[in-house]
């Protein structure tokens, strides 16, 4: 695939796996109008992932047939939760299918627009892959999920675990991203590609629509400026993929506004309006799968930012206690004492939780600075303040303190704004323990403050047209101004121009760019250069599916195996659960030709090549050359024969084996 052009048909069946089984659950639960619109893509995430896990259990392969029989299962149990649950039954949604469509799908259209300019000014075709760190996994473990037809969150991560051992590792992602390839033919790294591009530029802008249509109303002009102010800030979407491609990461934060207007409508029903509150609780039902098997700190996100309210509800149900009686009161105490430490103890018990807390980033910038950056939306690599959309920002959270019932906003967007700097700005123990949902990495913390900085950034903005319109009468009543399409037009074309002007956008586009380029030469850096991928994209000349091609993952060859779908010996870096023959190779390779044991463990694993990309290291870790001496050392054996190259890069032939000739 050699165009963005060819890549529509596959971005397109991409958006139908993201509306169309969410569409029909929500339709059987009589949800409609925008609000279904917004809700589709995290439900169909659910149901897809679910669909994933539950397949292997019924002996399916992953394909289409699996996700529309989840749908078919998941639309049933909806028909009949409304049919027999008289509440859910009784309820309706506000909106009519098609009212108040246009604007907010404008304002998706627009955020769709720009993210894909963006990234296509980086990414020179679908085909092309970032370098980050954690890419090599990413992409493998979707390449695996193709390979095995199983996306399941319990066998997504086996392609580095001992054969028979399971482990869970949140896969929502890799099932939607090998759904794609399977579907439609493409390579891993398109699908990985055009998988980004419809969160970040379809799922996230509905995202913020919803969140915004929950916070402050349906005024079309509103959630025109929410879908296009999804994609000003360089914190959400861009800082992820210039991380390291977090990508569940980046489609568990696209889906995190849609947590936390769902809270509000169970919560809040009297200030906040789309659904009724049981309604909303049957869409979080639905949504709490897709929401945990994306990524678990999604989940963490919504509580953080609806912390302040929770903290006042917590406190006005403890105080009406104490008014009616002490006893009522300490017994309202007791319980929520023992629920806390009853939830907080079942999550230790958890190892994904308990590795929470074993990482930490040390600081790296001065506190206040982070303080800065973050209240600025400029998280390092960005250095360049956004602000407009911080002074958008400022009044639109000065208009919410206006408003009743939402004054808890102020309080949560300072909450977001100290967030940044306890991750990058402190190696105080406690910061770390706090931000560990995020394993206190600053670049997952960071893009956390676009989850109220757009909905406000949106409202803000609404607020200022609407105070220059009664200080300006004469402006909004030119001919052009009058009409509603030209009312749309304007604010449309005016929320470009702002998300355009942001200077900061530009920055971490160049530095996504850095992540997609490849070094005509190894530069310590990126993955893997010109000449190694040079040779990556050779291998189907010289070796087979069924081979097994030794490598040293920290100079980048493990990329083989989603780039030209070859088995590696060692597919990622950051692979310590080896058997007892990875560990022998893993050391000791260089004697194979000579060491009997070391050839019988390379036989068990069914070595044949040897994929050599020199000591150009990723930077991982001080020395990992230790790490992997046999390998590092194997070229320089007799056992095996060059017999590709491209500059540095070098694929070797295993031809001696304990001192027996292979037979070839």
């Amino acid at each position: 695939m050699s165009s963005w052009i060819e890549a529509l048909p596959a971005f397109t069946v991409a958006l139908l796996m993201l509306a169309l089984p969410g569409a029909a659950v929500l339709a059987a639960l009589r949800i409609r109008g925008v609000v279904a619109v917004c809700l589709a893509p995290a439900v169909s995430v659910s149901v897809i992932a679910v669909s994933a896990v539950v397949a292997p259990l019924i002996h399916l392969s992953w394909n289409i047939p699996v996700v529309l029989l989840g749908t078919a299962i998941a639309s049933g149990a909806a028909w009949a939760a409304r049919r027999f649950i008289p509440t859910l039954r009784a309820a309706s949604t506000e909106e009519s299918p098609q009212a108040g469509l246009g604007a907010p799908l404008l304002g998706v259209l627009l955020a769709l627009g720009l993210t894909t300019a963006l990234l296509t000014l980086v990414a020179a075709t679908p085909e092309a892959f970032t370098q980050g760190y954690d890419s090599v996994f990413h992409l493998n473990a979707t390449e695996f999920a193709v390979e095995t037809d199983n996306a399941s969150s319990f066998a997504i991560s086996g392609f580095i675990l001992p054969a028979g051992k399971a482990a869970f590792y949140p896969g929502a992602w890799h099932g939607l991203a090998s759904l794609l390839a399977i579907v439609t033919g493409v390579s891993v790294p398109a699908a990985t590609n055009i998988v980004w591009l419809a969160t970040a530029g379809v799922v996230w802008p509905l995202s913020c629509v919803f969140l915004t249509r929950v916070l402050f109303g349906r005024r079309p002009l509103l959630l025109l400026f929410a879908g296009v102010m999804a994609a000003a800030f360089p914190a959400f979407p861009w800082l992820l993929l210039q991380y390291g491609s977090a990508y569940p990461n980046s489609l568990s934060n696209a889906m995190v506004p849609l947590g936390i207007g769902l809270a509000l409508l169970i919560l809040r029903p009297a200030v906040h309006t789309g659904l009724e509150p049981v309604q909303a609780l049957a869409v979080v039902v639905l949504f709490l799968p897709g929401a945990v098997m994306a990524q678990p700190n999604g989940i963490f996100s919504v509580l953080l930012v609806l912390t302040p309210l929770l903290v006042f509800l917590v406190f006005a149900w403890l105080r009406t206690g104490f008014t009616r009686s002490k006893r009522g009161g300490f017994s309202r105490m007791a319980l929520l004492i023992f629920l806390t430490a009853f939830v907080g103890g079942a999550l230790f018990t958890l190892p994904q939780i308990r590795s929470l807390f074993s990482y930490t980033s040390p600081a790296f910038l001065l506190f206040p600075v982070a303080l800065f950056r973050n209240f600025t939306h400029a998280p390092d690599p960005v250095w360049f303040p956004s602000v407009v959309l911080t002074i958008l920002v400022m009044v639109g959270v000065w208009a919410g303190f206006r408003r009743p019932g939402l004054r808890w906003l102020l309080a949560a967007l300072l909450l977001l704004t100290l967030t940044y700097p306890l991750a990058s700005g402190t190696n105080v123990a406690l910061a770390n323990i706090v931000m560990a949902p995020w394993w206190d990495n600053p670049e997952r913390v960071g893009a956390l403050m676009p989850l109220l900085a757009v909905p406000l950034a949106a409202f803000g903005l609404v607020g200022a047209l609407d105070w220059l319109r009664a200080r300006f009468p004469g402006t909004a009543n030119s001919s052009f101004l009058a009409g509603h399409k030209g009312k749309m037009t304007a604010a449309a074309t005016l929320a470009v121009v702002l998300v355009l002007s942001n200077p900061g956008l530009w920055q971490i586009n160049g530095e996504v760019g850095n992540m997609y380029k490849v070094p005509a030469e190894p530069d310590g850096h990126a993955q893997v250069d010109a000449q190694e991928l040079a040779l990556i994209q050779r291998l189907a000349d010289y070796t087979t599916p069924d081979d097994v091609i030794a490598n040293n993952p920290y100079n980048g060859s493990a990329l083989a195996m989603a780039l030209a779908r070859r088995t590696m010996l060692f597919p990622y870096s950051s692979q310590g659960d080896l058997n007892e023959d990875l560990y022998t190779l893993r050391f000791w390779l260089n004697r194979v030709g000579s060491d009997h044991e070391v050839c019988a463990a390379a036989k068990r694993q069914g070595v044949t090549y040897l994929l050599d990309f020199g000591t150009d290291y990723i930077p991982a870790f001080n020395d990992p050359r230790s790490l992997y001496p046999g390998v590092t050392l194997a070229p320089d054996s007799d056992a095996f024969t060059l017999i590709a190259s491209e500059g540095h890069a070098r694929l070797y032939r295993l031809d001696t084996c304990g001192g027996v000739r292979v037979q070839s």
